[in-house]
Order: structure tokens, then C-alpha cells, then sequence
């Protein structure tokens, strides 16, 4: 079956919501959803390789690499200067890659190494937010620590965001017409081609606004080269709808949930493979690029790996725009030993996020590190919205840093709808000193504290002097009386 956008009534019905008529280009090579597959092993893309040239490099001199290892170019990464080839069927990787080193011409090669969602597991059974209100309330049977939250609450006292300020959500999509999801979509007006709404629009086939992707109204697949950004992998999806809402889902909206940022606009950008629920880092840093050239404001990656990739970390560095907020992982190690990538990259826009419990305890699943991971949030037992091609409820529960990343991404979007003058490294800087420093996490991260969006709103000029410490069980406003 290929992966088609066409809304059709039967969907209408399954997905328990209007779908607008809207058409977008299906995805191409799409594997069927009623296979049943193993788990890839492989750390790395099988018949793929990626190279930059030496600037020195003459035309002549790369069409001889191409020419003398068999090569056929498939993709550019804009921005990079790094390019992606398939190797013929007699030429490993390994190989390609050892012999390519040592070549004059070539700056380095690698493989398309595989980055991985950073989830773990949880039970469905838990109905509370306690990451941004933590009242005590009784989770799994046991009572929760008051107040081990991020004071989201008190920070809606001073904003509950800005439409203006936009999200990048680099992950296994998102399910864009999501009732608590498609309020905050980021839409392309560019695009758009004359139609007032995204629910209107048809394709033209053209590159409305030379950016260089066809069509790309509400973001892109950049596995599948394609427009259709949707989160609908019935095997590995769901993963990139909840990241979504917790970061900004929509508030105050009488439905569902809502995210850190109630009015930030959420960019979808696709990056997994269905075949192996992997996204190769090709597809992660050219939707890096995508992100930084259409202006995004927070870039989140609740994803990682542990082999230290040149084109992710250029993709990287090429990002001066928004801030990066990165997933520490989930295997319960050390960074500063074991680095996890993009978390362990050090870049001025780029924080690291571990995951606590509700007891304000590191979670025992989560990475850290002293030098590598910079502070925690929530990411155990956090209720989301969920994709409806997978969960005809649209919402679920879910663990991980891969939740407590876009907590911090919808704090920093709040921080830069708040104070516009910010730069991203001072959005990240203020993060870091506004945290409330935790017993559990002392020696364990740099900040040794898990986020406090009050105090960092404090922090970037909004509200008064109170540092929100107090007891945290009252509250000025709640969620259904905030308008």
C-alpha cells in the first residue's frame, strides 16, 4: 500500500474528526503496513554513503570519485555541502567508507547512520499532565511529589505564547489535522498559491516560493521526498504526533490537552523510514536545513544515536536561527562516557534534555551526563496527543526524553514570544540558569536541576521577582479560566 494523504469519508469516520479535502502528493516506495517486520540491527542506511568534497575540489575531480567507486548521487543536503549516493551492489559500505577517507578529493565520508525516536515504553492508563501541574495527584496508585513540575501554570500568567513564534518537529511526523493540533500548524503562505486556507488548497505542481520543494504547504517528508508530512506509520508512528502536543498542542481550546506553548505554530518535518522505524540522519539533517532556511524558531529532536555523524553535526552547526533542543536518550547511561548524538554536540543554541519523574527524581531510564546533558524535565507518564492513523483516541501516554525535550522546546518558544530580542544561545543560557536544582540530579547533569518555565520567563523579562519556589499546589489561574 502506498502512503496516499487522500481523505477520504471512510477515513473520516476511523479518525473520529472532519478531514478537509485538502490533497497532498502520496509518498512514494511506501512498504505495505500489513507486513510484519523484524528490527533492523544495522547502525547505518545498507547502500548509501555520504560525502563532501574538499573545497579545493574541481568538477573533473568529482565526477572521477563518482566515476571510480560506481556512485549515483540521490540527494544534496542544502546547506552542508554534503551530498548522499548509493553504492553499486559489489561496494560495502565499510569499504566505500575506508577507501573514501584516504582519497585526497573528499573532506570525509560516512554512512547514513540510522538515529532512532527516543521513547520507552509506558502504560496507557494515566490521566494527568503532573509535568506542568504537579498537585500530588495519584499516578499508577502512588501519590506524586507536590509541585515537581515546571510551574507551567504560573508562567501562563505571563504568556501563553504567540503565534508568530514556530516549532520544527523533526521526527516520524505529525498527524496535521489533529483537532488539538491543526489550530497551531504551521501553514507555508508562500504556497499557498491564492487559497485563504491549508483546507482549501490544492497542488500546482510548482515551487511557489523558490525554496526549492514543490508544494510544501504544511512541511515535508524528507525520507519519502514528499509533502505529505503526516504521521501515519501504523508499525512505528504516533512517536512525532506526541512530541507535538507536548510542546504545543492547543490551550484552552475546551479539548484534549495542552502543550507548553498554547499559540506556537507547530512545522512538521518528517524524517523516518517505515521499513525499519529508523530515520536515517540524511533525512535529519536536510530537514535541519529545511527548518533553519524557513525560519523556524526552536528546532525539536526527541531522537539519537551513538555514532558520531560529520553530517549531523555540520547540519548542526549550520543552525544559527532557533534554539536546539535534543533528547539525552534512554538507556539509563553516561553521555560524558558514552556520548549520544545530536545531545552531546556543543553548540551555544543547543541544550540537552534528561527526563525526571514525578517524584522530581531522574528517571531511571534516562541518560546523563555532568558535562554532556544540561538540564531535565518531565518525561515519565506524559499524556499527549498521539497519531489517529495508529490510536483512533488521538491520545496516549508515553515515556522518555524523547517527552522531555519538547517540554523544553515549548518553554523556549514561550521565552522567545515573550521577549523577541532574545538570540537563541540566550534563550538556551537563561534555560539553564533558571532551573530548580534537584537532590537527584546533582552531580548527574551540568545544571543538576530539572526546568522551571516561571523562572526562566522571570529570567527573560517577563513578571516579577518571584522565583517560583513557593509551595506549588496554588495557583492564580488554571487552564479553562486563562483567555
Amino acid at each position: 500500500m502506498r502512503k496516499s494523504i487522500w481523505i477520504t469519508v471512510g477515513l473520516v469516520l476511523v479518525l473520529c474528526g472532519v478531514s478537509p479535502a485538502i490533497e497532498l502528493t502520496p509518498k512514494g516506495n511506501v512498504p505495505s503496513q500489513d507486513v510484519i517486520r523484524t528490527e533492523k540491527t544495522s547502525a547505518y542506511v545498507p547502500g548509501e554513503i555520504l560525502i563532501q568534497y574538499r573545497a579545493a575540489a574541481k568538477a573533473a575531480a568529482k565526477a572521477e570519485v563518482r566515476a571510480a567507486f560506481g556512485l549515483v548521487a540521490k540527494r544534496k543536503i542544502t546547506g552542508i555541502s554534503t551530498l548522499l549516493f548509493k553504492l553499486p551492489p559489489d561496494l560495502d559500505v565499510e569499504t566505500a567508507v575506508a577507501r573514501l577517507k584516504d582519497d585526497p578529493r573528499v573532506a570525509y565520508a560516512e554512512p547514513n547512520y540510522y538515529a532512532r525516536p527516543e521513547r520507552i515504553p509506558n502504560d496507557p492508563a494515566f490521566s494527568a499532565q503532573w509535568g506542568l501541574n504537579n498537585a500530588g495527584q495519584t499516578i499508577a496508585g502512588t501519590a506524586g511529589r507536590p509541585d515537581a513540575d515546571i510551574d507551567a501554570p504560573e508562567a501562563w500568567d505571563l504568556t501563553v505564547g504567540n503565534e508568530a513564534i514556530v516549532i520544527a518537529v523533526i521526527d516520524t511526523g505529525v498527524d496535521i489535522f489533529h483537532p488539538d493540533l491543526r489550530p497551531n500548524l504551521w501553514v507555508n503562505e508562500g504556497e499557498l498559491g491564492g487559497y485563504a486556507r491549508l483546507e482549501d488548497w490544492q497542488p500546482n505542481g510548482v515551487d511557489d516560493d523558490g525554496n526549492g520543494y514543490v508544494d510544501d504547504v504544511a512541511g515535508w517528508d524528507f525520507f519519502y521526498n514528499s509533502n505529505d508530512p503526516k504521521d501515519e506509520s501504523q508499525q512505528f508512528g504516533g512517536h512525532g504526533t506526541h512530541v507535538a502536543g507536548i510542546a504545543a498542542a492547543r490551550g484552552n481550546n475546551g479539548a484534549g490537552v495542552t502543550g507548553v506553548s498554547w499559540l506556537a505554530r507547530i512545522m512538521p518535518l518528517a524524517a523516518m523510514d517505515y521499513g525499519t522505524g529508523t530515520l536515517p540522519i540524511s533525512a535529519v539533517a536536510a530537514a535541519l536545513g529545511y527548518a533553519e532556511a524557513m525560519g523556524a524558531h526552536v528546532i525539536n529532536l526527541s531522537l539519537g544515536l551513538y555514532q558520531d555523524s560529520q553530517t549531523l553535526h555540520n547540519a548542526i552547526n549550520a543552525v544559527h536561527r532557533a534554539v536546539i533542543v535534543c533528547a539525552a536518550g534512554n538507556d539509563g547511561s553516561d553521555n560524558d562516557v558514552r556520548p549520544h548524538y545530536p545531545s552531546s554536540y556543543a553548540s551555544p543554541n543547543l541544550i540537552a534534555v534528561a527526563a525526571t519523574t514525578q517524584f522530581d527524581r531522574l528517571a531511571s531510564f534516562s541518560n546523563f551526563g555532568l558535562s554532556s546533558v544540561d538540564v531535565a524535565a518531565p518525561g515519565s507518564r506524559i499524556y499527549s496527543t498521539f497519531s489517529r492513523f495508529v490510536d483512533s483516541s488521538g491520545y496516549k501516554y508515553l515515556g522518555g526524553t524523547s517527552m522531555a525535550a519538547p517540554m523544553v522546546s515549548g518553554l523556549a518558544a514561550l521565552m522567545r514570544a515573550g521577549n523577541g530580542t532574545l538570540t537563541p544561545a540566550q534563550v538556551v543560557s537563561l534555560i539553564k540558569g533558571s532551573v530548580d536544582p534537584l537532590p537527584a540530579l546533582s552531580g548527574r547533569i551540568a545544571t543538576g536541576g530539572r526546568i522551571n518555565a516561571l523562572r526562566a520567563l522571570n529570567a527573560a523579562g517577563l513578571g516579577g521577582d518571584d522565583d517560583g519556589g513557593g509551595g506549588g499546589g496554588c495557583f492564580i489561574r488554571t487552564v479553562e479560566t486563562v483567555h
